[in-house]
């Protein structure tokens, strides 16, 4: 072999040596790039996955606070319309007072409630009807004007020291309690 053969043969296996360790560098420098990348990439994941988690939790506590606040906002806006219906047969009282079954019913709590030494409470409207009643009934009472009753009566008994009250506005009162599930109904489908 001569002597060029020679460096040439050597050459070659040194070149085949380094290029074997630079392909197993390579390859070592790879699986350290890798390791390190999926290293970050979970370290990254999981402080994403914590931030998602932890917006999701304040997300859901304001979704939480949004609907409470809703549904104020909505019993609010319901207790409005049905205080609108409350108010709106307030406006009616008076019409009532003209029906024939008004002194129908003043005549029934009279006969029934009234007693000699009563006094009884009444509109200046009713003034007239009350002392009609009372006189056709035979029952000795006081009868009195009351400026806050728009329509109805009460009866003071002063010998029990006891008021009765039967005014129109504390029966709608009373009434209105009892039906304000039923006017929900009617006016929100509930």
């Amino acid at each position: 072999m001569k002597f060029e053969e020679l460096l040439n043969s050597s050459l070659e296996d040194v070149k085949k040596k380094n290029q074997e360790e630079l392909k197993k560098a390579m390859v070592e420098a790879n699986t350290i790039v890798d390791e390190r990348y999926n290293a970050i990439l979970s370290e990254y994941t999981q402080k994403i996955t914590d931030y998602i988690r932890k917006n999701e939790d304040r997300v859901k506590g304001e979704q939480a606070k949004l609907e409470v606040e809703n549904k104020r906002l909505i019993s609010k806006e319901k207790d409005y319309w049905i205080s609108q219906v409350y108010y709106k047969v307030v406006e009616k009282i008076p019409d009532l007072v003209s029906d024939t079954r008004y002194k129908q019913g003043l005549e029934s709590i009279i006969a029934r409630e009234a007693k000699n030494g009563s006094v009884i409470y009444c509109s200046s409207r009713d003034l007239g009807t009350v002392k009609t009643i009372l006189s056709s009934k035979k029952i000795n009472a006081k009868v009195e004007e009351d400026k806050n009753i728009r329509a109805g009566i009460k009866i003071f008994y002063p010998d029990q020291s006891l008021v009765r009250d039967f005014t129109l506005e504390t029966i709608l009162n009373q009434m209105f309690d009892d039906l304000r599930d039923e006017i929900a109904k009617v006016l929100f489908g509930e």
